[in-house]
């Protein structure tokens, strides 16, 4: 899509609320589910990877509900870049263990915001734009559009650097600073900038770069999410990181990285991106899942 197509997109559903958005959500997903070979697949490999206790139609359904979330996140669009921040605000129930960000970032020591695919991440990083300094995102292709989405994604004051040797040493510095800063942990990284780790009991190519952030720094770390509930509204979970984050050991760390992202999931497993391959890469000898 180009930038100017998708600014339009984004201008047309900041007409409406997100209860409206949510209610659309329902048969654009039924159309994906449908259309989008692709995504059908994914969601259901993944899925049942990941949740091998549930019975195939409850693995089923799980997939299909993690469609309807992934047209959510397209829908919302228009209210993470067009509304008012009073008006953005309106929409977030209070959240819940937001003391624990807080507290970590009075210490003074830097924090590590460590928010995955979950939910409403796009609506989560503007919601915590003033607490924190800089995010971490990935480029894309589309110069045009890598503009409009930073532009967009900072307007109530963050900062964005792109995930290259200059956004990393941003991100160390505010790091040793004392201010929080912004990662997806559950992003495939590069060959080479990953090890492979258990999530859900699957080996996953888990980026290193949170361990090593925490161990040059001494920064803290918390997990977050962005729930949808009910009614078009929003809450914003923070959790505390598993202790063995911490760790000097690598695999240590990574793993503990992975479980972390597993308990904002278990906040409702369906709102995960499950259509995301998040098992692309393999262990050497190993046959792709998809």
């Amino acid at each position: 899509m180009s930038a100017r197509l998708l600014a339009f997109f984004a201008w047309l559903t900041s007409l409406w609320p997100p209860r409206v958005s949510h209610w659309l959500a329902r048969p654009l997903a039924w159309l994906i589910w449908h259309l989008s070979g692709r995504l059908r697949r994914v969601a259901r490999v993944n899925v049942a990877l990941c949740a091998p206790e549930l019975s195939a139609p409850e693995q089923e359904q799980r997939a299909r509900r993690s469609l309807y979330h992934y047209a959510c996140n397209a829908l919302e669009v228009g209210v993470s870049w067009y509304w008012s921040r009073p008006r953005f605000e309106s929409v977030f129930a209070p959240s819940v263990g937001m003391e624990l960000l807080e507290e970590a970032i009075a210490g003074g020591q830097g924090v590590l915001f460590l928010a995955p695919h979950y939910g409403a991440w796009e609506l989560l990083g503007l919601a915590m734009s003033d607490k924190l300094g800089a995010t971490l995102y990935k480029p894309g292709s589309n110069a045009a559009l890598n503009q409009l989405l930073a532009e967009r994604r900072s307007r109530f004051g963050a900062q964005l650097v792109p995930a290259n040797r200059r956004g990393l040493k941003a991100l160390m510095d505010q790091l040793r600073a004392g201010q929080a800063v912004g990662v997806l942990p559950d992003q495939e990284p590069r060959a080479g900038d990953g090890r492979f780790a258990p999530f859900f009991g699957v080996a996953a190519l888990t980026g290193v770069i949170v361990p090593r952030l925490l161990q040059r720094t001494g920064a803290k770390a918390v997990f977050a999410g962005c729930v949808r509930l009910p009614g078009g509204r929003f809450q914003t979970h923070i959790l505390p990181a598993p202790e063995a984050i911490y760790s000097d050991d690598l695999d240590t760390a990574i793993a503990a990285i992975n479980r972390g992202v597993e308990h904002i999931i278990a906040l409702d497993p369906e709102q995960y991106l499950w259509p995301y391959k998040r098992f692309r890469a393999r262990p050497e000898g190993e046959a792709s899942f998809y």
